[in-house]
């Protein structure tokens, strides 16, 4: 018999993925944060619903850093205290969420992920989720999430095509500025 709760938060988890996706094409940062966010709450809510208590209380650290750097973003303030407190608040909840070894991967992934999008602009930040989507991936794994799975797998892959996209913008700025 199919446990239902856990089909349902696959189901929402893969709602996730189509938003995180989108996240990754988005230019400007603050619209990244605010899509990824949105997408968050829903991978809190799948994370939930699976058991995977590390991913649930690690994310909800998430949306309020999301929360915390559009705040900044609009306000044009940039500190190094409210990135680095963030990671702090994501290793406290993982004590308190510790689910094993595993649980270590995602914290790590999304400590990273929190510190370079506090300190980093959008074309450095893309390049950084290669690093924090490769950790989340593997607890992913771990937590049998397969949308988290796929979620992280398209966040590698669109952040590899944000990357070459815009640099191949600027790449083309630059030609056109060097013809003329």
């Amino acid at each position: 018999m199919p446990n239902y709760v856990e089909l349902i938060g696959h189901a929402i988890g893969f709602v996730s993925v189509a938003l995180f996706f989108y996240s990754y094409q988005c230019k400007s940062k603050s619209k990244i944060m605010l899509v990824q966010t949105i997408a968050t709450a829903l991978g809190c809510l799948q994370y939930l619903l699976i058991g995977a208590t590390s991913g649930f209380a690690l994310n909800i650290v998430c949306i309020i850093r999301n929360f915390v750097f559009s705040y900044r973003e609009k306000n044009n303030k940039k500190d190094w205290i409210s990135p680095v407190a963030l990671a702090v608040c994501i290793a406290i909840a993982s004590v308190f969420s510790w689910e094993g070894m595993h649980s270590l991967l995602i914290t790590l992934g999304l400590a990273f992920n929190t510190v370079c999008m506090g300190v980093f602009d959008a074309k450095k930040f893309r390049k950084t989720i290669l690093i924090s989507s490769s950790l989340i991936l593997a607890y992913n794994v771990f937590a049998h999430s397969y949308s988290g799975m796929v979620s992280e797998s398209i966040s590698l892959i669109s952040a590899v095509i944000g990357i070459i996209r815009y640099r191949s913008s600027k790449e083309e700025s630059v030609r056109e500025a060097e013809s003329k």
